[in-house]
């Protein structure tokens, strides 16, 4: 049996937020209850990675004491960049339980991020009386650039000694996809000169900053009978109908991180900090699929049948980050930068407008 869901969710540059974000739907590959969650979850988590850890890799915004400054506006978007060892995953090394490479030498298969024109073939353990596998399929490709742009909209409103940052996405469609996402965040950003007094009317600055974000998409599918090869005749009662298909694809991010950051002059700030991600994920398909079991009877043979809801996966995971960057004020704009280091860095940027 096998079940396999690619979902990418791209975004191209920070335009397309305002309800134009072009998006790449993924397809669905056939593959087993107990075999294509396990190839689902190790396809998807370079994607799952990246939009946790990207979700906060923009959030810093230094607090300025007794600041008339209180209400920003930005455009934000961070960009992450996928470590080369998971664009791929060894099909050998995920518990597999029905396949296996066809080649015993080519074990590698793309994740989501991969390379857009590798593939590799699994093959069914169960055999027909020939000695043949009854099931063969090719894994899917990426989408060949191992990074990703995840643009957003923030607003920051400035106390005394400390910023509460919100980041979002409003809930939109995405044009000739059949998909909708949307990203609520928030952060606060306390200055620590009223803990350190040494600090207090100095350049030097330390902040600490914790929050979190949610992310949410979903997306309409058209998964249909076929997409396997095998060398017997198929039976059963996939029927349909599969017009009730849907993805589901939940995102949490939680940081905590401190800064330290310079001030020259009124206008332009350096600062360097280092921090915390844990992220979750779970991704759903609802609805009917066509789901191929192989050899339920022991006869050699091949029966697809109908199966609601076939997957829910869940993920946790982890990063450490270091980060540097500057921020420059004008008089109603502010331009930031910042880099990025360790697993899925990268780099960011923030565009805003100063209200008051």
């Amino acid at each position: 049996m096998k079940k396999h869901i690619v979902f990418v969710l791209l975004f191209l540059s920070y335009h397309l937020i305002s309800g134009q974000i072009l998006t790449h739907s993924g397809e669905m590959i056939k593959a087993g209850l107990e075999d294509g969650p396990k190839l689902v979850n190790a396809y998807l988590t370079p994607l799952n990675k990246v939009i946790i850890f990207g979700l906060s890799d923009v959030s810093y915004s230094r607090p300025k004491k007794n600041s008339s400054t209180r209400l920003l506006l930005s455009a934000k978007m961070a960009y992450v960049i996928v470590p080369e060892k998971d664009l791929t995953f060894d099909v050998t090394q995920i518990g597999l339980t029905h396949f296996v490479p066809e080649n015993p030498h080519e074990v590698m298969a793309q994740t989501i991020l991969g390379d857009s024109l590798r593939h590799i073939t699994l093959v069914s353990k169960e055999k027909n009386l020939m000695g043949k596998p009854l099931i063969k399929f090719k894994t899917p490709g990426g989408k060949q650039y191992p990074s990703m742009l995840l643009p957003f909209l923030g607003i920051t409103y400035r106390f005394s000694s400390a910023n509460l940052i919100f980041n979002f996405i409003p809930y939109v469609p995405l044009p000739t996809t059949g998909m909708k996402v949307g990203m609520a965040g928030i952060y606060y950003q306390q200055d620590m000169s009223g803990i350190i007094h040494s600090l207090k009317g100095k350049r030097l600055g330390m902040s600490m900053q914790i929050g979190g974000a949610f992310f949410y998409g979903h997306s309409h599918l058209e998964v249909k009978p076929g997409g396997i090869s095998t060398p017997v005749t198929i039976t059963g009662n996939a029927t349909g109908p599969y017009d009730n298909q849907n993805l589901n694809a939940y995102y949490m991010s939680l940081y905590a991180g401190m800064y330290l950051d310079y001030s020259l002059g009124e206008k332009f700030t350096l600062f360097v900090g280092s921090g915390t991600n844990y992220g979750y994920s779970r991704i759903m398909l609802t609805g009917r699929y066509p789901i191929y079991i192989s050899d339920p009877m022991g006869f050699g043979s091949v029966v697809a049948k109908d199966v609601d809801d076939p997957l829910d996966i869940t993920g946790n995971y982890f990063r450490y980050k270091i980060e540097a960057g500057g921020r420059l004020e004008f008089e109603k704009f502010y331009l930031q930068l910042v880099y990025n280091a360790g697993p899925y860095g990268g780099g960011g940027l923030s565009l805003g407008y100063i209200f008051y």
